[in-house]
């Protein structure tokens, strides 16, 4: 089972809301992220994925959980505690987007797209500067920076390496991509991915990402180009 993550050490508190601190705070992204592939079926409206713990973000978790004892009242989570307040939240972030993967998604008949796992026998991991993996999951990192380079003229930003290795380069067009969208409509700021800040969230996203890009990004720049 994965780590709490603890006041001081890993969040902090201010008013309403909770931020996060590194691990933590890529935990939180993820799972605002996670969250918004059950906003349908929970019936709430998708939060901002922004690392930053607050009623909506709770108000989601919350909803999910209800939805899901509604389906099947023997599925009580045995893996955190009623997430009903930001603590909570954010204490069993990690524990709360494993049970919306082994529970929630079955209960709740989503099925959401791939995320791929860190770690040794996993999906990928890291070496230095840049993050790789194999077979099918190197093929989409490949598959991640072409579609990125057919952007990269409209965006602004050098055409990446299609190497099938994702570093900080690869992190930084889909960021740049996701801003240029937003900049020209504000309402297309909600994702199923955290904008990445880090070449670790653009692999565990990178199915979310390239979906993102082919029905969001390169439809809404290429009609905004038209346009200008």
């Amino acid at each position: 089972m994965k780590n709490e993550f603890t006041a001081d050490k890993d969040w902090t508190k201010a008013g309403a809301t909770i931020s996060g601190k590194g691990l933590a705070k890529s935990e939180f992204r993820g799972l605002q992220a996670d969250l918004n592939q059950y906003a349908q079926a929970a019936n709430f409206e998708p939060v901002t994925v922004d690392g930053v713990i607050g009623p909506q973000t709770v108000d989601a978790a919350n909803k999910v959980v209800k939805a899901v004892l509604a389906s099947n009242p023997l599925l009580v989570p045995v893996e955190f505690t009623t997430p009903d307040n930001v603590e909570a939240v954010a204490q069993y972030a990690a524990r709360i987007r494993d049970w919306l993967h082994s529970t929630a998604a079955t209960a709740l008949k989503v099925s959401p797209f791939r995320i791929y796992v860190k770690g040794a026998g996993k999906d990928w991991n890291e070496k230095g500067a840049i993050v790789y993996g194999a077979g099918a999951v190197h093929d989409e990192f490949l598959g991640l920076q072409r579609d990125l380079n057919k952007l990269a003229a409209t965006v602004g930003f050098a055409p990446l390496e299609v190497d099938g290795f994702i570093g900080p380069a690869t992190a930084a067009a889909v960021k740049a991509t996701f801003d240029k969208v937003v900049a020209k409509n504000a309402m297309l700021g909600v994702t199923l991915f955290p904008p990445p800040d880090t070449k670790e969230e653009a692999a565990e996203f990178a199915a979310f990402i390239r979906d993102w890009l082919d029905k969001v990004a390169t439809k809404h720049l290429a009609s905004a180009e038209a346009v200008a």
